[in-house]
């Protein structure tokens, strides 16, 4: 059998370094196992060539629209590309006689890893079953061995991640962690509407009816990423964990939609505000033009629902309601939710800073035309 040939490398934020030999027995980053580079890359050659390729070959099939024999691989690249708490991501790049196809991996090794990748997989199949937004990868294969769990997804090309950092005169600014080239600040129209767009994915993805949405997701694990091109940005989701109502909307019965969708806007905009500095330090609050970015996507994606019309009416409506409310009746009813985030990080920043986004919330909310 054809056997295609295989490269190893090491993505980096300013190109791919190729893999030392000499250096395979150091622990992958975060892995409370230690598992090595060597076990790493040998598992992920062996997902690969099971079956003759097949995996790989299914979904380079999907994605042509026409089946790709072995002997039309001249060469496989896997890239080891990043490493979290959770998951090993690399990607794979297939190097046809005519083209090149690339895939993304998500790898796990950790007991908790394994299992959210498992879990992960389900959920984003039963989301693009029921909502078939384009704000999340295709998932085409998910399969568990000794070493590792592995899902097989679409490669999102010339998207990446964007974080909080500080300027020099002590401002905010998003950075674009443009692998392989470096670090690039975004303007501020391209952050006011990748805030945006982050917001009106989320609330698509909201259901009206049972109250489900995806979560969690935090922005200083990367679960947005963005192609930015001149004045054109584009934002996608990289995963779905879960997709349930919050614990305070469990008995649905019990909860009127429209008392679950305030509860929903209320934690989206402070959620949305956080992010850790430049990706790995402290957490980082952002400015308030993000919360009126995150309010201005939450109408949009609320526009486009359906449903809400059935169930309150229109935005508008939902809208006039929410100018009733004052500074002091939003953080009340906020309260319920900050218990989400004892024991972490995020918690004392939130505390510190939920006054003034009250406030602010309150004043974006006044002037927004009814």
């Amino acid at each position: 059998m054809h056997a295609p040939l295989l490269t190893y490398l090491v993505s980096s934020p300013f190109g791919d370094v190729p893999v030392d030999p000499e250096k395979m027995h150091l622990p992958l980053e975060y892995d409370p196992l230690k598992t090595s580079y060597e076990v790493y890359f040998d598992a992920i050659k062996n997902f690969i060539e099971h079956d003759a390729y097949r995996y790989l070959r299914k979904a380079a099939g999907k994605r042509r629209g026409s089946a790709v024999p072995v002997n039309e691989i001249k060469e496989i690249i896997i890239r080891a590309e990043k490493h979290g708490s959770l998951y090993h991501p690399a990607s794979i790049e297939l190097i046809l006689k005519k083209k090149s196809l690339k895939f993304g991996l998500n790898v796990a090794v950790s007991e908790t890893g394994r299992y959210w990748l498992k879990k992960e997989f389900s959920v984003m199949q039963h989301i693009k079953e029921k909502d078939n937004l384009p704000y999340l990868p295709e998932v085409y294969v998910f399969d568990e061995r000794t070493a590792a769990s592995f899902l097989l997804e679409e490669w999102l090309e010339g998207y990446h991640e964007f974080h909080i950092s500080v300027t020099e005169s002590g401002g905010q600014v998003l950075n674009l962690w443009e692998f392989g080239k470096g670090y690039k600040h975004l303007s501020a129209e391209q952050s006011f509407e990748i805030y945006r767009q982050a917001s009106k994915i989320l609330t698509l993805y909201y259901d009206m009816n049972d109250f489900s949405q995806i979560y969690p997701w935090h922005h200083a694990a990367g679960d947005f990423i963005v192609k930015a091109e001149g004045n054109r940005v584009d934002l996608r989701l990289t995963t779905a964990r879960q997709y349930d109502p919050y614990m305070v909307f469990r008995k649905k019965e019990q909860m009127n939609p429209v008392i679950a969708l305030f509860y929903f806007l209320l934690n989206l905009t402070v959620r949305m505000r956080l992010d850790k500095l430049d990706g790995v330090g402290d957490t980082v609050w952002a400015a308030d033009f993000c919360l009126e970015a995150s309010v201005k996507g939450f109408f949009d994606g609320l526009g486009l629902k359906e449903e809400s019309k059935d169930l309150f009416g229109s935005g508008k409506d939902f809208l006039n309601i929410l100018k009733t409310f004052s500074p002091e009746d939003l953080k009340a009813a906020y309260s319920p939710l900050i218990d989400i985030y004892k024991g972490t990080t995020d918690y004392p920043v939130i505390i510190a800073n939920l006054d003034g986004h009250m406030e602010a919330l309150n004043a974006i909310l006044r002037n927004c035309p009814s």
